[in-house]
This record gives C-alpha cells, sequence and structure tokens, in this order.
C-alpha cells in the first residue's frame, strides 16, 4: 500500500476548478445551500498543497436535502 502524500506547487487553476464545481452543486442543492465554500490548502494563494479541493457547504436545513 501506498502512503505517501503528495504536495505539489500552488496551480493558479485550483480556484477555478473550485468554481466549476460549485455551480455544479449548487444546481443540486437549490436553495438548501446558505454557503459553498473553497477552503484547505488548495484554497491559499501561492500555498503548495494537496492537490485536492476542498469544499464546505453549509445548509439551513438537513430535511430538504
Amino acid at each position: 500500500m501506498d502512503n505517501k502524500i503528495e504536495i505539489i506547487p500552488y496551480d493558479k487553476n485550483w480556484e477555478s476548478e473550485f468554481l466549476t464545481v460549485r455551480k455544479e452543486i449548487l444546481k443540486v442543492l437549490n436553495d438548501s445551500s446558505i454557503r459553498i465554500e473553497h477552503n484547505g490548502s488548495t484554497s491559499v494563494p501561492r500555498l503548495s498543497a494537496k492537490p485536492i479541493i476542498d469544499i464546505q457547504i453549509s445548509v439551513t436545513n438537513f430535511d430538504k436535502l
């Protein structure tokens, strides 16, 4: 099993990748989400990071989901 963690230089495309995924999430959640945030190390400009886009979604009510 390979347990290596890959850290790569900052990629300016991470923000646009987040925005693309955010649009798709908004389509699915409709009005259930109140906030969709790009967080984690890929959200920090010029910071090397694991190439994984972390997204936090806040909702008003789980029952709507």
